[in-house]
Protein backbone atom coordinates (compact mmCIF):
# COMPACT_ATOMS: atom_id res chain seq x y z
CA UNK A 1 0.00 0.00 0.00
CA UNK A 2 1.84 3.49 -0.88
CA UNK A 3 0.46 6.47 -0.83
CA UNK A 4 1.48 10.65 -0.76
CA UNK A 5 1.17 9.74 3.80
CA UNK A 6 1.75 6.20 4.00
CA UNK A 7 3.48 3.64 3.07
CA UNK A 8 2.59 -0.08 4.43
CA UNK A 9 4.49 -3.06 3.43
CA UNK A 10 5.14 -6.85 4.28
CA UNK A 11 8.46 -8.92 3.43
CA UNK A 12 10.10 -12.25 4.57
CA UNK A 13 13.45 -11.09 5.22
CA UNK A 14 16.41 -12.65 6.76
CA UNK A 15 17.35 -12.98 10.09
CA UNK A 16 21.13 -13.33 10.73
CA UNK A 17 22.84 -14.05 13.91
CA UNK A 18 25.69 -15.71 15.33
CA UNK A 19 24.07 -19.27 14.70
CA UNK A 20 23.28 -18.18 10.57
CA UNK A 21 19.90 -17.35 8.77
CA UNK A 22 16.54 -17.96 9.27
CA UNK A 23 13.28 -15.82 8.00
CA UNK A 24 10.93 -13.64 9.84
CA UNK A 25 7.86 -11.98 8.20
CA UNK A 26 8.37 -7.99 8.82
CA UNK A 27 5.82 -5.09 8.31
CA UNK A 28 6.35 -2.06 8.03
CA UNK A 29 4.12 1.22 8.18
CA UNK A 30 5.43 4.42 7.49
CA UNK A 31 3.31 7.56 7.41
CA UNK A 32 3.48 10.92 7.47
CA UNK A 33 0.95 13.73 9.04
CA UNK A 34 1.44 17.58 8.66
CA UNK A 35 1.41 19.23 11.64
CA UNK A 36 2.18 22.98 10.73
CA UNK A 37 3.17 24.38 7.27
CA UNK A 38 6.62 23.79 7.69
CA UNK A 39 6.77 20.40 10.27
CA UNK A 40 5.58 17.06 9.33
CA UNK A 41 5.73 14.09 11.93
CA UNK A 42 7.24 10.96 10.11
CA UNK A 43 6.41 7.44 11.87
CA UNK A 44 8.24 4.00 11.00
CA UNK A 45 6.65 1.30 12.82
CA UNK A 46 7.94 -1.66 12.07
CA UNK A 47 6.73 -5.52 13.50
CA UNK A 48 8.15 -8.93 13.18
CA UNK A 49 6.46 -12.14 13.33
CA UNK A 50 8.04 -15.55 13.66
CA UNK A 51 7.76 -18.11 10.76
CA UNK A 52 7.57 -21.55 11.08
CA UNK A 53 11.03 -21.61 9.78
CA UNK A 54 12.67 -19.22 12.13
CA UNK A 55 10.28 -21.36 15.04
CA UNK A 56 12.36 -24.39 13.76
CA UNK A 57 15.71 -22.53 13.87
CA UNK A 58 15.64 -21.39 17.13
CA UNK A 59 14.70 -24.73 18.71
CA UNK A 60 17.11 -26.21 16.68
CA UNK A 61 19.85 -23.93 18.61
CA UNK A 62 17.98 -24.19 22.02
CA UNK A 63 17.00 -20.45 21.92
CA UNK A 64 13.70 -19.52 23.47
CA UNK A 65 11.22 -17.40 21.90
CA UNK A 66 11.75 -14.73 24.61
CA UNK A 67 15.40 -14.78 23.75
CA UNK A 68 14.70 -14.49 20.56
CA UNK A 69 12.13 -11.59 20.72
CA UNK A 70 14.15 -9.97 22.75
CA UNK A 71 17.41 -10.39 20.08
CA UNK A 72 15.46 -9.11 17.37
CA UNK A 73 14.31 -5.76 19.44
CA UNK A 74 17.58 -5.14 20.02
CA UNK A 75 18.49 -5.40 16.22
CA UNK A 76 15.52 -4.33 14.74
CA UNK A 77 16.06 -0.82 17.03
CA UNK A 78 18.90 -0.39 16.27
CA UNK A 79 17.89 -0.61 12.48
CA UNK A 80 15.58 1.98 12.93
CA UNK A 81 18.49 4.28 14.50
CA UNK A 82 20.31 4.19 11.54
CA UNK A 83 17.80 4.06 8.89
CA UNK A 84 14.74 6.22 10.03
CA UNK A 85 16.68 9.19 9.17
CA UNK A 86 17.55 8.22 5.92
CA UNK A 87 13.56 7.60 4.69
CA UNK A 88 12.63 10.35 6.68
CA UNK A 89 15.23 12.49 4.25
CA UNK A 90 13.87 10.48 1.07
CA UNK A 91 10.67 11.67 1.84
CA UNK A 92 11.38 15.27 2.68
CA UNK A 93 13.36 15.37 -1.04
CA UNK A 94 10.06 14.01 -2.84
CA UNK A 95 8.13 16.35 -1.63
CA UNK A 96 9.97 19.36 -2.00
CA UNK A 97 10.25 18.25 -5.65
CA UNK A 98 6.21 17.84 -6.29
CA UNK A 99 6.22 21.65 -4.29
Amino acid sequence: VKGPTLCRMVSISDAINKNGRTKVKVEWTLSARKLDDQTTEYTNHIQASATDEFIAFIQEHGITLEQAAAARQIASDAHNREETPNFAASIQRHALQQA
